[in-house]
């Protein structure tokens, strides 16, 4: 009987340490993806150019949605003219 018991709990406490883990999953794959990246590039490329953090990252792309959005905005065409 206490067998039984130590798997649901075991497991309920893994599916919990995995779960935190994934607090930022697109985060996570952005800094993969970046790590992956510059494994194939030399350190002198590296030093040179390095790549931008996910803040810079993030920020870059809502000001780029936003720029989309006001694009957007001005081209509508306005039915209303008289």
């Amino acid at each position: 009987m206490v067998k039984l018991m130590k798997w649901p709990t075991l497991s309920i406490s893994l599916a919990g340490l995995l779960l935190a883990g994934c607090s930022n999953l697109y985060q996570g794959v952005y800094e993969g993806n970046k790590s992956y990246k510059d494994s194939a590039r030399t350190p002198d490329e590296r030093a040179m150019t390095p790549s931008p953090g996910y803040g810079t990252y993030q920020k870059d792309r809502e000001k780029l949605q936003q720029e989309d959005a006001a694009k957007e905005k001005n081209e509508s065409p306005d039915f209303n003219l008289k």
